[in-house]
């Protein structure tokens, strides 16, 4: 079987890893950075490099199987420089966490058959082919999501691919899939930021002095790659505005039962708990 990673960062690089211990998997890779290739062909994840994404257009590439692993706003270029696969033996799936931008690019060619979105709930806030691990996905979920017109076999193609990685898969429709992540993953994304600019804001020095383990911990999440976070919640934008919007007014609840029912609070703050052990 021939993958093709297109863009070796944190997850393609992690992808290419975590495949390159499977026989008779054959992994071809796409990077503008040329040492983000080097760095792969050195450690024996990919097997060679492609110089251009024309050379896809080569019979060689019949049945393989292209994963888009570039920040969200070039996966819509990436997608259009290879409408030719589109409808084609290729399978073709991406790695983004948001997909209604790519919805909206693929009704453009009348919806392909042979591509199908992934969204690998995993990473880290560490970005880069030189931060990429083995069995990154190893346990963790994968959220497809497809237009009915994808055949039956590139989306087992897709599924596939992500059971051998270890992922358990999970399908859900594209709409849905922005609303929800919104509030699970691009939420306490933005919320990190704001924390960290409120605490810039106090112009007080050595802070981390009095920070404990869970501040740094919470913080952790605005060490991640600024480029994929300022397209996400450019792309999402209307779903994760809503998201803040019930954050805030949660937050001003919460400061009412601070300032004004502190015998409430306690009850509260269990009830939270509560939900939060029974649930995450």
């Amino acid at each position: 079987m021939n993958i093709v990673i297109i863009g070796l960062g944190l997850i393609g690089g992690s992808i290419a890893k975590s495949l390159s211990v499977i026989d008779k998997v054959k992994i071809k890779a796409f990077d503008m950075n040329k040492d983000s290739i080097n760095n792969a062909l050195e450690n024996g994840s990919i097997h060679s490099a492609i110089h251009s994404l024309e050379e896809l257009k080569n019979t060689e590439f019949n049945n393989s199987i292209i994963i888009i692993a570039t920040p969200p706003s070039a996966v819509v270029n990436v997608l259009k420089s290879i409408s030719f696969l589109f409808n084609s033996t290729a399978t073709i799936t991406d790695t983004t966490s948001t997909k209604s931008l790519l919805d909206q690019c693929l009704k453009e060619f009348d919806f392909p058959n042979n591509v199908i979105f992934s969204h690998p709930v995993a990473g880290s806030h560490l970005s880069g082919e030189i931060n990429s691990i083995i069995d990154l996905f190893h346990d963790k979920s994968v959220i497809l999501s497809h237009h009915h017109s994808v055949s039956q076999l590139h989306l087992d193609n897709v599924s596939d691919l992500w059971k051998k990685l270890g992922s358990k898969v999970s399908v859900i429709d594209v709409k849905i899939h922005d609303e929800i992540f919104a509030y699970t993953s691009h939420l306490p994304h933005a919320v990190s930021y704001a924390v960290l600019r409120t605490l810039k804001e106090l112009d007080q020095q050595n802070l981390s002095v009095f920070s404990g383990g869970g501040l740094g911990e919470f913080l952790r999440l605005a060490s991640s790659s600024t480029q994929m976070w300022a397209d996400v919640f450019s792309i999402n934008k209307k779903n994760i505005v809503m998201a803040i919007d019930d954050l805030i007014e949660n937050l001003n609840l919460l400061k009412n039962d601070i300032e004004n029912n502190p015998k409430d609070l306690q009850l509260l703050l269990e009830e939270l708990k509560i939900f939060k052990e029974e649930n995450y």
